[in-house]
């Protein structure tokens, strides 16, 4: 293969990969930015105590994803060493309502960038109580400086903001 082969070859995959990249969901992976409407509270890494087995226990989150109905979001987190153990449980006290909510959860660097992102979106149904744990790992984790938990009705269904967190999760990993 020529020289002039090699390069118009090289340049015509670049020009591919541009045009599929300009149709692929970007994301800053830089903390909350990525995310849209989500009602969110945010810590620093150093309001997580130490508990007996010398697992950092972070503060709870108690968050209504319908500010209008009593439909609330749990969660609690640990981390020991390089695993971030979360907990999470939606429960619907609406006895007529049901919904799709979404869950994200961002561990942040000094500089906001994602260390470790969740996202979970969950289909509720009035009166239900859905509860599961996560676990995640990461040689980063040592450098997280605040966790932003946020929480939001997904009116547009199940999916909502899976391609947002597709596109963090490739973020992280570059």
């Amino acid at each position: 293969m020529t020289v002039m082969s090699q390069t118009l070859r090289a340049s015509i995959l670049a020009t591919i990969a541009s045009g599929i990249m300009a149709f692929a969901p970007q994301a800053s992976a830089e903390g909350r930015s990525d995310w849209q409407g989500y009602a969110w509270q945010k810590f620093d890494i150093t309001k997580c105590l130490p508990d007996a087995s010398g697992a950092l226990v972070c503060p709870a989150y108690h968050q209504k994803w319908d500010w209008k109905r009593n439909q609330w979001v749990d969660i609690a987190i640990t981390i020991k060493g390089d695993r971030l153990h979360l907990v999470q449980q939606l429960t619907d006290n609406d006895s007529y309502d049901q919904d799709y909510v979404c869950v994200t959860a961002l561990v942040l660097d000094g500089a906001g960038r994602d260390l470790i992102a969740h996202h979970q979106n969950w289909q509720i149904a009035a009166g239900q109580q859905l509860a599961d744990t996560f676990e995640y790992s990461s040689s980063a984790l040592g450098q997280a400086a605040s966790i932003h938990i946020g929480s939001k009705q997904c009116r547009d269904g199940a999916g909502q903001d899976d391609a947002t967190y597709a596109a963090v999760l490739a973020g992280i990993g570059n």
